[in-house]
């Protein structure tokens, strides 16, 4: 059996809220092999996922990150936060510095600059200013893309390869309990829609569809599985929160489209377990799609929306995929598959199918394990 030297993982991350990034991190830090992966998590002491970081079995370091902007203590802050999280890489021992979104990308750089530790960027959305991706993207030693999609949209960027999302395997619990717990009757046909709520995620649309949906099978019933964020009460397509929330609820009365608002569900097993078919409505292109290969591991067939890297998740024969913002293809496309039981069984063991051979999380410890490889090699 090959012997391994052991290697300390520094893992910076810090977001206002839980996302995509920290369900990543938790389930990379449950699929490591800590035979040769030390994870030490470092973090803003006022990260709202620092309990989940501590429950994980990594140590957790808490170090301020601020906000990342331009105002004019926009040099001071990058530098004082890069400053502190080298001299903790240093105290640690760190063989890799691997960060999470683009505040710990920036503050990464300066850390790895300071500190000589190798930084490996893991680049899984958009949000990046093109200018700071070439100009700091030269610091990292490794840097890996979440699809093709973002690959493409830095060609400045020098990436190593590709580390999509894993998903978790389904929870045993029933379709009967699942069902239950979310106040849903054995005979609906169930469509969920798993997301924030910001407008860009095309909520909207969703319900726009169901209400025409419901006119053909009247047995439908749409879930929007997802939570209004502080951070999100601001307009534009990046916002929603609060606001869009209650947008959404006038609209879905409006049409009297049959729509139940569940909130956050801690368990989204749970969620595709209960559904008949997932919605992804992204109105703008989705760097990856986290929720589509989570309802694909379920079994359940997806519609998506034809851009950013879905295409690439759900290739012909796995689900259905609409233009963006078009609530007629959508509400065309779940209307196919709700009056078709075969249709429905056909796509959702092919989806199941691919998901258990491209994105378990197995799979994606391990392609993560050769990016700290390749990344330390050069330490």
């Amino acid at each position: 059996m090959a012997k391994y030297t052991m290697l300390n993982l520094f893992l910076l991350d810090h977001a206002p809220f839980f996302g995509g990034a920290e369900s990543f991190l938790l389930d990379l830090v449950s699929a490591l092999n800590r035979d040769e992966f030390t994870p030490i998590i470092v973090t803003d002491p006022h990260s709202p996922v620092l309990n989940d970081f501590r429950a994980s079995g990594a140590r957790v370091l808490t170090t301020p990150l601020p906000q990342i902007n331009r105002s004019p203590m926009f040099g001071w802050r990058l530098f004082d936060a890069g400053a502190r999280v080298a001299r903790l890489a240093r105290i640690e021992r760190a063989d890799v510095m691997h960060s999470f979104t683009v505040r710990t990308h920036l503050i990464g750089a300066v850390a790895s600059k300071m500190s000589g530790v190798p930084l490996l960027w893991r680049v899984c959305d958009d949000t990046m200013p093109r200018w700071a991706a070439t100009i700091f993207g030269r610091v990292p030693r490794v840097i890996v893309a979440v699809s093709r999609y973002i690959a493409a949209y830095y060609p400045n960027v020098r990436f190593d390869g590709f580390a999509p999302d894993g998903a978790r395997a389904p929870s045993p619990i029933s379709r009967a309990d699942a069902r239950a717990q979310l106040g849903l009757r054995d005979d609906e046909l169930v469509v969920a829609h798993v997301g924030r709520l910001v407008r860009w995620k095309g909520q909207d649309v969703f319900i726009r569809a169901l209400a025409r949906v419901a006119q053909k099978v009247p047995r439908v019933r749409g879930l929007i599985v997802g939570a209004a964020h502080a951070e999100d009460n601001k307009p534009g397509l990046l916002g929603g929160g609060e606001t869009y929330a209650r947008e959404l609820r006038a609209l879905a009365d409006e049409l009297r489209a049959p729509v139940t608002f569940t909130g956050f569900v801690r368990e989204p097993s749970i969620v595709y377990t209960a559904a008949d078919v997932v919605a992804h409505t992204s109105i703008t292109p989705e760097p990856f799609g986290r929720t589509v290969i989570e309802a694909m591991m379920h079994g359940k067939p997806v519609v998506a929306s034809n851009a950013g890297a879905l295409p690439e998740i759900v290739p012909e024969g796995t689900g259905l995929l609409t233009p963006p913002n078009d609530a007629n293809a959508l509400a065309d496309a779940l209307t196919r598959l709700l009056i078709n039981d075969a249709l429905r069984a056909q796509l959702g063991t092919a989806a199941r199918a691919r998901a258990e051979s491209e994105y378990s999380l197995n799979q994606m410890a391990r392609r993560m394990e050769e990016f700290y490889r390749l990344a330390s090699r050069h330490h």
